[in-house]
């Protein structure tokens, strides 16, 4: 039996779980969504748990309004990516290319779970607030307390370096699109 060249490890159904996670950007401040978990005072990007049947794009865009309490949707962006283009012609090369206008995710977390017996994989996307439409918005799930931050304080005020990261990220590809310095 032949073995892959590349170093691989597989994982069973009950051994991961695909997350989805959002970059909530209000365009109009030029401002990034946060959520606080109170219990630990955290400050994290929204992501959560892929529901069977659904699309990790569903997910993102359905937990950063379950747990910021604000509906956005994805933002399509120009990144470097290793997805093949939508249509593609004759043979693609497996490698990085810059994709205009996608709704791809721009970076994927893997976390061990389960003391190292499994993963939590997450998928991160850009997503933009949308207007409230005259509805509140902002109450999210009880145990999280959510804000904007202007870019510099975002990076800041983020607990985890993995997240600063991603949002870094997030923001240079943004401020690319947008022409934002």
């Amino acid at each position: 039996m032949a073995a892959s060249r590349f170093p691989t490890t597989q994982y069973l159904s009950e051994e991961f779980v695909e997350s989805a996670g959002a970059i909530v950007f209000d365009l109009s401040t030029q401002k990034i969504c946060l959520v606080r978990l109170k219990a630990r005072d955290e400050w994290v990007l929204a992501n959560g748990r892929r529901n069977c049947g659904e699309s990790l794009a569903e997910a993102a865009v359905r937990e950063a309004r379950e747990e910021t309490g604000f509906r956005c949707s994805l933002l399509p962006v120009t990144m470097p990516t290793r997805a093949p283009p939508a249509v593609e012609i004759g043979l693609t090369p497996d490698a990085a290319r810059v994709c205009e206008g996608v709704n791809e995710p721009i970076a994927v977390t893997i976390r061990e779970v389960d003391g190292g017996r499994g993963v939590k994989i997450i998928s991160w996307y850009v997503a933009a607030f949308e207007e409230r439409d005259g509805a509140e918005g902002g109450e999210g799930e009880e145990h999280f307390e959510v804000g904007f931050f202007d870019y510099e304080e975002v990076v800041k005020r983020l607990t985890f370096q993995g997240d600063r990261d991603i949002v870094q990220r997030a923001i240079d590809i943004v401020c690319k699109k947008f022409h934002v310095a």
